[in-house]
């Protein structure tokens, strides 16, 4: 699909369009001229995605809506999904900072009283990975009626207008010092803060993956990321999933 009408200007390394399909898609098409850490942002989305294609509701100038691509070259293929949960826990650690009380819901969506305020996908490009994340900012309650899903924003939890250049700028040094220590170490540095943050741990879940529905209680997450989780017949460890809290 073709993007739409949209300004670029190029900024030190960040890409910021006025208006696009998705910074996803974005990056997809266009990564193997970027540069490793280059940042793609937009004000608006025509057809933003979350996880399983859902859409991402981002009305005009309100949110942070952007991707980063990462090297993965240094990174062990079992750390490229741990990629998300490393993010998820870098922006839950900068909004408990701003007195909201962020959680992360297994594996990278990013809860407040379960209401959910960011969500997190990633993809493999060749030798690099793209993050894409959308943060709802300055959303108010009426952008989000006739959504099906539950939602909130930093706006409506502080009653403040934040500041996304300041908040992505936050973000990426925060997230390129906890990427560095991934490289380095694996996920294991991060498992406590993760579960201090609360993993809803002994809270019954569904989980579904595809045509697969579990209902069961979430035991913990294990130190490589995975989730333990028992139903009335077994415990299993599982990779991947939407968790329904």
């Amino acid at each position: 699909m073709r993007l739409g009408l949209w300004i670029v200007y190029l900024r030190r390394d960040i890409i910021s369009l006025d208006e696009c399909e998705s910074t996803h898609k974005y990056m997809r098409e266009n990564f193997a001229t970027l540069q490793e850490w280059t940042v793609v942002t937009a004000e608006y989305q025509t057809g933003g995605r979350g996880r399983h294609g859902r859409a991402w509701v981002a009305p005009k100038g309100k949110n942070l809506c952007f991707n980063v691509i990462l090297p993965a070259k240094d990174l062990k293929p079992e750390f490229y999904a741990p990629t998300t949960q490393i993010a998820a826990i870098t922006i839950a650690k900068m909004l408990s900072e701003k007195g909201i009380d962020a959680n992360v819901k297994w594996p990278n969506d990013i809860l407040v009283n379960k209401c959910k305020i960011c969500g997190i996908i990633s993809e493999l490009l060749g030798t690099n990975i793209s993050i894409g994340v959308g943060i709802n900012v300055n959303t108010e309650k009426s952008d989000f009626a006739g959504l099906d899903r539950l939602a909130t924003s930093m706006f409506i939890e502080t009653g403040k207008v934040w500041d996304k250049e300041i908040l992505l700028q936050e973000f990426l040094q925060k997230f390129k010092t906890n990427f560095d220590v991934l490289c380095e170490k694996g996920l294991l540095p991060f498992i406590e803060d993760w579960r201090k943050m609360g993993c809803f741990a002994g809270h019954k879940a569904r989980l579904v993956e595809g045509n697969s529905v579990l209902d069961g209680v979430i035991e913990a997450v294990n130190d490589d990321g995975s989730l333990l989780f028992r139903t009335e017949t077994d415990l299993k460890t599982i990779w991947s999933g939407d968790l329904e809290i």
